[in-house]
């Protein structure tokens, strides 16, 4: 069960001393602390020495495009195997990874990111030779960042694109324009320190009942991973796509230190697995 990583071309394209720096310190997450004391996630300090310039404004801001380049390192580090041994929980590993394997393929790794203007940040994703497909409406990510945020969805204008790394494999990109809601700053600096909605996709080759149900079985059961929401895009494929996250314990290995978030995608519209992935939230 092995499976050539393709060499990707964006690794040197994001590089730089400000994103370098973002993104180590959002790729490690939250520090340990102390026994009872409490949690806070680290944000990285902004850079105050330049005001920034009215493109850097409304393109991607440091922060979001050194997360880009630890995204990147990853996909192109890892198999589809490798991948899910690195996002399941250490006591999942071995048949489960082997299972999943066997029935999907590494799809995309994901991020959220908060651009001043959509058409401004694709723009300079083209500049950096990164070619990004049109544009879709989200709808899952959306509805997470409403619940969570108790934002009203229509204040929530969550776009979705793919940056192709390889032949099979992209980045998944969700966009919030950073003006676009009362409570943007802060949607802006909890998701770029604690990672809610990045995740690693895992497409199924075969989507129907049978295998969709072994699929579920084996990341709920086997994996122990829960149900963290999920439904159906219409805009997604040519017949839309069922979306199903589930989430893990604890956080990936360093440097990464992402939640143990996985992403299951099955093309079309399958209403019975949605049906029981609810009733398992």
């Amino acid at each position: 069960m092995t499976e050539r990583a393709d060499a990707m071309c964006i690794t040197g394209e994001f590089h730089s001393d400000t994103a370098d720096r973002y993104g180590r310190a959002a790729a490690a997450g939250p520090r340990p602390s102390r026994p009872g004391a409490v949690v806070v996630d680290d944000v990285p300090a902004p850079c105050t020495a330049l005001a920034p310039s009215r493109q850097e404004m409304d393109g991607l801001a440091p922060a979001d495009w050194g997360r880009l380049e630890a995204m990147g390192g990853f996909i192109a580090a890892h198999t589809t195997e490798s991948a899910l041994r690195a996002v399941l929980p250490p006591a999942a590993h071995g048949d489960a990874a082997e299972s999943l394997a066997r029935h999907t393929r590494f799809d995309h790794g994901a991020l959220l990111v908060f651009p001043g203007r959509i058409d401004t940040a694709l723009a300079e994703l083209e500049q950096r030779g990164l070619t990004a497909a049109p544009t879709v409406p989200s709808t899952v990510v959306r509805s997470h960042l409403a619940k969570r945020y108790r934002v009203p969805r229509e204040r929530l204008p969550v776009v979705i694109t793919h940056v192709k790394t390889s032949a099979d494999r992209s980045m998944e990109l969700f966009l919030l324009p950073s003006y676009s809601a009362a409570a943007g700053v802060r949607i802006a600096e909890d998701e770029r320190s604690r990672h809610h909605q990045t995740h690693l996709g895992f497409r199924v080759a075969e989507p129907d009942e049978r295998v969709l149900g072994l699929v579920w079985d084996t990341v709920a059961e086997c994996a122990g991973l829960a149900a963290d929401g999920g439904g159906f895009n219409p805009h997604q494929g040519k017949a839309g796509c069922t979306v199903l996250y589930f989430r893990g314990p604890g956080r990936m290995s360093a440097p990464y230190r992402w939640p143990r978030r996985l992403e299951i995608l099955a093309e079309g519209h399958h209403p019975r697995i949605l049906r029981r992935h609810r009733e398992n939230i």
